[in-house]
């Protein structure tokens, strides 16, 4: 049998300097990926850190929460772009075990003895979808709301957008949080129109990205 692991080198630049983040994960192809899509790289995560890269300000010091984080790339590309903290989260449990250990290989403190993660910065955990789960989350999380929420290729299914918009809804700042959404695979030919109705709903606006393929900013209705 041939071994079903994968690591993931990608680089990112922080201002004039350049870091590689090592991911370890499955290939694509393999079961484990069958049983939890979260344990493979997406190609709308790579897309994701790339349009963060060149947006480095709108993470400036802000509170950034990832959904469907996966091996962690974004998030893990906001810590380092200088958001203030970064929560990952996941649903599922297999894809938040490879995404702490990702965490705490490529997120080490720069002070200090350097071999310790500053989980204040920093954190995984646990977020399935739906408004009573966002409100159980914010409960458990003193009730603190988002400037930035991030997902890439989070949507596999028709039956979880709601679910995922209702989440963004309810934990997203206002009057000024942004949810920054990428999409390469568009599984079960889900169109972007569908999503940006269902937002509309929950007051949420969308802007595309013209320069960005892929990107969707969506924004409260009042701004």
């Amino acid at each position: 049998n041939t071994d079903p692991r994968e690591s993931f080198d990608y680089k990112i630049k922080i201002g004039k300097d350049t870091k590689t983040i090592v991911l370890h994960g499955f290939k694509l192809d393999s079961d484990e990926t069958d049983r939890s899509t979260g344990v493979t790289l997406w190609q709308a995560a790579p897309r994701l850190s790339e349009y963060l890269q060149a947006q480095p300000d709108i993470l400036l010091q802000k509170r950034v929460l990832e959904v469907g984080a996966g091996l962690g790339l974004c998030g893990i590309t906001a810590h380092w772009l200088g958001a203030k903290e970064v929560i990952m989260t996941d649903g599922d449990s297999h894809a938040l075990k490879q995404m702490r250990a990702n965490v705490n290989s490529n997120c080490k403190s720069a002070t200090g003895d350097g071999d310790d993660v500053d989980h204040s910065t920093i954190t995984c955990r646990q977020l399935l979808w739906g408004t009573a789960h966002a409100q159980k989350f914010l409960e458990n999380n003193g009730q603190q709301h988002y400037d930035i929420i991030l997902g890439a290729d989070v949507i596999y299914t028709e039956s979880s957008i709601e679910p995922l918009l209702d989440t963004v809804a309810c934990l997203l700042q206002k009057p000024d949080g942004r949810f920054v959404l990428s999409r390469h695979n568009k599984w079960f030919s889900i169109e972007n129109d569908m999503i940006i109705e269902l937002a509309k709903k929950r007051h949420l606006n969308c802007t595309i990205d013209a320069e960005s393929e892929g990107i969707l900013i969506f924004h409260w209705g009042d701004k």
